[in-house]
């Protein structure tokens, strides 16, 4: 799912169609309003992936990470994880020690799984999210909400937010609490 794609959408919940054409014909750098406005849109859609990310809809990684030294900086992943999952080596879990920078671990080739933030999108990349359940249109209202709440207009912000919320309770998965038992079917 293009980022843009998803910005022409917000743009069309905000009534600003003028704008979204200006990024289809690729015209929108050179009207100065536009361009401000398109600037402060993806701000807040890199907020609002983030916010999906981190709170609903996590992004995980695996990957194959080789230490040597000790220590397995952050940097060295493919991707920003901001919580490990696992660490394991020959197909076993090991004993790891985090810090602010690095994991502390036996030198070796590791299999690390771990929750990742989605980095920060210019209007030509692609989302983080695959389109499903996390599509343009919650995005979009993530995105309107955040963009009228930074305007100043407090009333479309919580009409927006009631969408967005709403769209993120339709797709997210429910956990049943433990203990209870399940409704019965009277005939």
């Amino acid at each position: 799912m293009l980022v843009s794609d998803v910005i022409k959408t917000a743009l069309a919940f905000l009534n600003r169609q003028d704008a979204a054409d200006k990024i289809t014909d690729g015209t929108y750098s050179s009207d100065a309003e536009v361009s401000k406005l398109i600037t402060a849109l993806m701000h807040c859609f890199n907020a609002v992936e983030d916010e999906l990310a981190r709170g609903f809809f996590p992004l995980a990684n695996e990957e194959t990470i080789v230490c040597a030294g000790g220590k397995m900086y952050y940097t060295s992943f493919a991707k920003s994880p901001y919580k490990i999952l696992s660490l394991a080596k020959s197909g076993g879990q090991v004993e790891y020690t985090l810090y602010p920078t690095y994991i502390e671990v036996e030198t070796g080739v590791y299999t690390v799984k771990y929750l990742y933030a989605p980095a920060p999108k210019a209007l030509t990349d692609e989302s983080d999210f695959p389109g499903y359940p996390i599509g343009e249109r919650m995005l979009a209202y993530g995105i309107a909400s955040e963009y009228c709440l930074i305007a100043g207009d407090v009333e479309a912000a919580e009409s927006w937010e009631s969408r967005y919320r709403a769209e993120i309770e339709r797709f997210r998965p429910h956990e049943k609490a433990k203990g209870t038992i399940p409704s019965r079917y009277w005939i």
